[in-house]
């Protein structure tokens, strides 16, 4: 199917592409933009012959947008921010009225009022228009063409005292045994998950042997260093039985589906039975929900009720995780996802939205968990995103016009009071991830002794959480709520089908890199120095940078970078806005790599270990070839 601002291109009789500015929700005709027009005269085309045209290889969709502005907006010139300002002010209104605008008789209308009202001359405004048109209708498609200019373009009940269920058989030498309350059948989801995880075939009994091994020990945290205290908890009175977890792991309900009893070949992707018992519930739910996937995304965020562990020492406790969260409003998809360690901040909410652009079947694989390309759709950013309150509060200077977000993705910013989702009573529910009164994260503390201590905490690194998470959101996804409504995922792919002609995709990579946090590094005779760590280039060692810092001192630049993975961070170029240039960790040992920015802070600065230059080079060319499309 075609989506909004999709290039086609013809090779015949003439060579010619034209991008798809807009589909008319009945999918009947569209409107089509030559990006090679000297004028700004739209073709208003019959959707069916379109199709035709890709179904018989007359056309074919571009794979990648070269006429795309996605820039770094903290590398812009002051005069480009202006010049795009004003373009975008006088031509909003018009490209808002659509498909008015597309027509020829209402477009001179339209322009000739904004002539008034603006005094600025028609070409100015119809030059104004074909670049919106040709550079992917955002309000970067206006920033002005200086960059061309010389040199080359760089590229988730029992009551106390009482036990539950039969005696134990030898309860007079042990006791009357554990009850599995919430908590303890907590601990069984959990170890569940993780077992499943590290495991191709799954067994109840190695499971159950690993959970006390890595639960049910005494454990407390240090509140002042931070370090994880353990010592050995055997006695039998104290640790749930095997018949305990063999029983809860078959009654509930909700468990992994790569644990249930189920033959192996009884569907790969997850909740199948779900989706096949939804179908008769799919048309009512689909026709009478409004709306259409995409239109608006909701954003929020919550932390969660456990402390996690830095992969580099498994001793060192490095605070409780934020879960922010992107969920389709029309289909209640989950689109996106970021586990974030520190407080809550806007830089990593923006982390989650990225996500909605991300593969998740590659996106699963880097935490272990292996999917189909369906299994989780979406790959689309919407077109306005609802926050929570307490994360807007957290936007400062993104908020608005002026942010990366409307001018590189032409994406609208709310504040939305709306309350915890159906999303949230999932994670609460499964694995009793949040707390027992859920609180926004923007207001949550995130202190080292916060929350109540349980079995979970000093167990989990920031990777095993994640991985946890996204079983809870494919459980979610595919989960029929209720007899009479689809799943989510079935909800999207109709809306996909039927009303997703406007939907918006965008380069994977743009969109993470201009949307990750942007910090100072520093540039010395080791390396790039950044987060008690060392990174090389390309560039540097092409342009000799450690030799120049040797005779003339360091200097600083700016990188965008992943606070969740610090292997690669982005030098950002104000002489090419447009460019990422990857940086690499230069660590040999391989002591800090794959870490996050947290956990780099407990570990001792580290200078620079040197790699072969030719190595950087050909390693961090590739990486500027693949943002180059």
């Amino acid at each position: 199917m075609l989506l909004r601002n999709d290039l086609l291109h013809y090779p015949q009789p003439s060579a010619r592409t034209v991008r798809v500015l807009w589909i008319d929700p009945g999918q009947r005709h569209a409107y089509v933009y030559d990006v090679a027009a000297r004028s700004a005269e739209v073709e208003l085309v019959q959707l069916p012959a379109l199709l035709a045209d890709l179904r018989d290889g007359r056309a074919s969709v571009l794979p990648a947008d070269p006429y795309l502005m996605v820039v770094s907006q903290e590398m812009l010139p002051p005069k480009y921010l202006q010049l795009r300002a004003r373009a975008w002010d006088i031509i909003a209104p018009l490209v808002a009225q659509e498909p008015d605008i597309y027509d020829a008789r209402q477009r001179g209308q339209m322009i000739a009022r904004a002539t008034a009202e603006h005094q600025v001359s028609h070409p100015t405004i119809y030059r104004y228009l074909r670049r919106y048109w040709q550079r992917g209708q955002t309000p970067n498609a206006l920033l002005p063409d200086y960059c061309n200019s010389g040199g080359k373009g760089k590229v988730r009940q029992s009551s106390e005292g009482v036990k539950r269920g039969r005696p134990r058989k030898n309860g007079a030498d042990d006791g009357p045994g554990l009850n599995a309350d919430e908590d303890i059948r907590r601990i069984f989801r959990v170890a569940i998950a993780r077992y499943a995880a590290s495991h191709d075939k799954f067994s109840r009994l190695g499971a159950y042997q690993q959970m006390l091994d890595e639960f049910f020990i005494e454990r407390r945290i240090d509140p002042v260093s931070g370090r994880v205290q353990t010592a050995p908890q055997r006695r039998a009175a104290m640790l749930p039985t095997f018949g305990q977890f063999n029983y809860w792991l078959d009654h509930d309900d909700d468990r992994p589906p790569e644990v249930a009893r189920r033959s192996s070949g009884s569907g790969s992707r997850a909740g199948s039975g779900i989706m096949a018992d939804a179908a008769p519930a799919l048309r009512a739910t689909a026709l009478s929900a409004p709306g259409r996937p995409g239109a608006s995304y909701q954003l929020d965020a919550m932390r969660a009720d456990v402390q996690l562990v830095s992969r580099a020492d498994r001793e060192q406790a490095i605070g409780r995780p934020h879960i922010y969260v992107v969920q389709d409003a029309y289909s209640r998809l989950i689109t996106g996802v970021h586990v974030g360690l520190g407080p809550a901040n806007w830089p990593q909410a923006m982390l989650a939205l990225a996500n909605c652009a991300a593969d998740k079947q590659r996106y699963s694989q880097q935490y272990g968990r292996r999917i189909e390309a369906g299994q989780w759709p979406g790959r689309h950013l919407p077109d306005t995103l609802f926050v929570a309150a307490p994360l807007a509060a957290l936007a400062g200077a993104e908020w608005g016009d002026g942010g990366t977000l409307r001018t590189n993705f032409n994406l609208r910013c709310v504040t939305a009071d709306h309350g915890p989702g159906d999303w949230q009573e999932v994670l609460a529910r499964r694995f009793r991830l949040l707390a027992p009164e859920v609180a926004h994260a923007a207001t949550g503390a995130n202190a080292l002794v916060a929350g109540a201590p349980c079995r979970l905490d000093g167990v989990l690194d920031v990777a095993q959480f994640t991985r946890i998470v996204i079983d809870c959101i494919l459980y979610y996804n595919h989960r029929q709520p209720a007899p009479d409504t689809a799943a989510p995922a079935t909800l999207w792919d109709w809306g996909v089908e039927h009303r997703g002609g406007a939907l918006k995709t965008y380069p994977e990579h743009l969109v993470r890199c201009s949307l990750m946090p942007v910090a100072t590094a520093m540039v010395s005779c080791d390396g790039i120095a950044f987060a008690n760590s060392s990174y090389t280039c390309a560039r540097a060692v092409q342009e000799r940078w450690y030799e120049r810092v040797r005779q003339r001192g360091g200097w600083q630049v700016r990188v965008a970078h992943d606070p969740s993975n610090l292997d690669t961070v982005y030098l950002l170029d104000a002489a090419a806005p447009t460019q990422f240039h990857a940086c690499h960790l230069a660590d040999a040992t391989g002591v800090r790599r794959q870490l996050s920015a947290a956990e780099m802070a407990h570990l001792p600065p580290a200078a620079a270990t040197s790699a072969p230059a030719d190595a950087i080079i050909r390693t961090s060319a590739a990486a500027l070839v693949s943002f180059a499309g």
